[in-house]
């Protein structure tokens, strides 16, 4: 049965229209006639890996099939053309007026890292970031740390923040950085939403704040289309990467890179360096009024033999977005809403509470955070002892796959255990309600050891 909240202030009848404009109602029904999960797993965390619906998975064989029929015109004579129009549907979701702006890559860390390994860095270039980027991106800072000698400058705020005071905490820190003489933020980082604990960031006020402090900004939009709005044109961001295969429904692996036509000559490379990689003593040669943006497309295209048929499979995720599911804003308020209330209920079953401050919009998205009823200390056998806690995490998600058939997506963030929900069209408060119930007992056992005892 699939449970239907309305929050404070939402038009109930938006919100009917929002869970019943498919067939088949959102939640539990949902998911057993258009996906394909074991009859044993409940899935609680769409926001990792996602996955697709069972007409997107049709469609993608076919493209398999295709490939596999007749490989050599399908990857060399076909895919180019092909793939064009695919680019073109995406551009247009996220407002991009310039589908040459946008190419595929096969996930959000690919695109950050072509933007670290392209850009020319300088003595005295800083890279800008806050402490809650997403792992991989920050490795890849690392790296460019270590081989290039930037400075990275991470701005140590505590979630939940409000709003105004993390811009203004990240603003100030650029401006300090660029008052010291020889140094300058060369480029800042920011989320759309960040991973782990889950939360909405203020992208839209960021982006403008920064580049007006002389910083190229890069938007991890990791969690982007099909979870948040986003307004290329509006925004104009410098660097931008989200993934199609969270929540919009393309398979596995397929990101969306874009890069305003201003930059093309800052991004020289993909990864790997491929075909398309044009040396300086070439770009001489170049007629002044070819096509940058076409070969800058043409560049991501192929660069090198993989599986890449997922990036056909735009359309179809579309088809089922606006066909089975009723459009993007039916989603995306039935998804807000079950993730928001789900939290709700887990937090009444665990006594604990959610992640959550007035003036932020870290709530304004399909992740909520509910704090997990375990403590840290020594003091008291029940706690846990801080040498253990890094087991925590590790061992419920083990435990709860292995005996429960649910994969508890939790993070340690500051001596505190949050447990991520993720809203996503086929699940409901019940399924979280049964996940919160195994996972009251999860923590029980690891108060008692457990953890440890393997």
């Amino acid at each position: 049965m699939t449970i239907i909240y309305y929050p404070e202030g939402e038009d109930k009848s938006a919100m009917e229209a929002a869970s019943t404009s498919a067939q088949v109602p959102f939640g539990a029904a949902f998911r057993k006639t258009h996906f394909a999960f074991g009859p044993n797993y409940t899935p609680l965390n769409h926001g990792s890996y996602g996955t697709v619906p069972v007409s997107v998975r049709r469609a993608h064989q076919g493209f398999c099939a295709e490939a596999d029929a007749a490989p050599d015109p399908f990857i060399a004579l076909e895919f180019h053309d092909r793939l064009a129009p695919q680019r073109a549907l995406a551009a247009e979701a996220l407002h991009c007026p310039n589908a040459d702006e946008l190419v595929f890559v096969p996930n959000a860390t690919t695109g950050s890292d072509t933007v670290l390994k392209n850009l020319d860095w300088k003595d005295g270039d800083v890279i800008l970031c806050y402490e809650r980027i997403y792992d991989s991106l920050g490795r890849g800072i690392s790296w460019i740390e270590e081989t290039h000698g930037v400075k990275v400058h991470v701005v140590r705020v505590v979630w939940p923040v409000s709003d105004d005071d993390l811009v203004k905490a990240m603003v100030d820190a650029a401006r300090s950085i660029n008052a010291e003489p020889g140094q300058r933020v060369r480029l800042a980082v920011v989320d759309t939403v960040v991973s782990m604990p889950g939360f909405r960031v203020p992208f839209e006020r960021l982006v403008p704040a920064l580049q007006a402090e002389g910083a190229l900004v890069l938007v991890d939009g990791a969690h982007g289309i099909g979870h948040v709005d986003i307004d290329l044109a509006a925004l104009d961001p410098d660097f931008f990467v989200t993934n199609l295969h969270k929540w919009f429904f393309v398979p596995r692996g397929c990101a969306a890179f874009y890069v305003p036509s201003r930059n093309h000559h800052l991004i020289r490379t993909t990864l790997p360096t491929s075909h398309k990689f044009r040396p300086r003593k070439e770009l001489s040669l170049q007629l002044k009024d070819e096509n940058e943006g076409r070969l800058f497309a043409e560049m991501f295209d192929f660069t090198g033999t993989d599986d890449l048929t997922a990036w056909l499979c735009v359309q179809a995720a579309i088809d089922f977005r606006d066909k089975v599911c009723g459009g993007d804003v039916a989603i995306k308020k039935y998804c807000h809403n079950v993730a928001q209330r789900s939290a709700e209920a887990a937090a009444e079953i665990l006594d604990t509470s959610i992640m959550d401050i007035p003036g932020s919009c870290l709530r304004d998205c399909f992740f909520a955070n509910v704090r997990l009823p375990l403590e840290l200390g020594t003091d008291d056998p029940d706690k846990v002892d801080p040498a253990h806690a890094g087991k925590v995490c590790d061992w419920f998600k083990e435990t709860g796959s292995r005996e429960s058939g649910m994969y508890f997506q939790t993070e340690f963030y500051r001596d505190v255990w949050w447990w991520r929900i993720s809203g996503m069209v086929y699940v409901d408060v019940d399924d979280y309600r049964r996940g919160a119930e195994v996972l009251k007992a999860l923590c029980a056992r690891v108060r008692n050891g457990e953890h440890i005892k393997r």
